[in-house]
């Protein structure tokens, strides 16, 4: 069987898995003389015939027969495992910098970065709104936000963060 056959019967299986019946019996018909697979019958739970079983048929077969519903079973939660397994081995995407919320949190709490806002780039630090309208300015953007969506903004938020950096550095 090719790949793309068993992907394609994939869902029905594990749809029939599910309601074919869970056990399965052998027993002898004494009218007929022959062995039959036997299951619980869903109305009445009484054992019922399904398949008759000819004298040609290996022991082999009547075992795949009278077995395949919980090796079928067995195999779903196998794989079921194998998946979960396989899904814990993936790495984590990680999560992007947030570099509008880095860039708020500079403007509003580090009295560093104000003072080199007010040095270097001639910002009013004695009020938030005025600091964050300078640093959009300088930034050329028109919302934070931008940071984390446009690429050029993001690289002249992360040139401004190295040029406070170096700065502090000289202090």
């Amino acid at each position: 069987m090719k790949l793309d056959e068993a992907k394609t019967l994939f869902p029905e299986i594990r749809q029939q898995s599910g309601l074919a019946s869970d056990q399965r019996y052998e027993s002898f018909y004494t009218a007929t003389g022959r062995p039959e697979i036997l299951c619980h019958a869903p109305a009445t739970g009484q054992l019922e015939p399904i398949a008759t079983i000819l004298p040609d048929c290996s022991y082999d077969d009547r075992m795949l027969m009278q077995k395949a519903p919980v090796y079928i079973r067995a195999l779903l939660v196998l794989l079921d495992e194998a998946f979960r397994r396989l899904k814990e081995l993936q790495p984590k995407p990680e999560k992007a910098p947030n570099f509008a919320a880095e860039c708020a949190m500079k403007c509003k709490d580090d009295h560093l970065f104000r003072n080199f806002l007010h040095e270097c780039h001639g910002a009013d630090p004695s009020d938030l709104e005025r600091i964050k309208t300078r640093v959009r300015s300088i930034l050329g953007v028109q919302s934070m936000t931008d940071l984390n969506t446009d690429e050029n903004a993001r690289k002249r938020w992360l040139s401004l963060r190295d040029e406070f950096h170096r700065w502090r550095k000289r202090r």
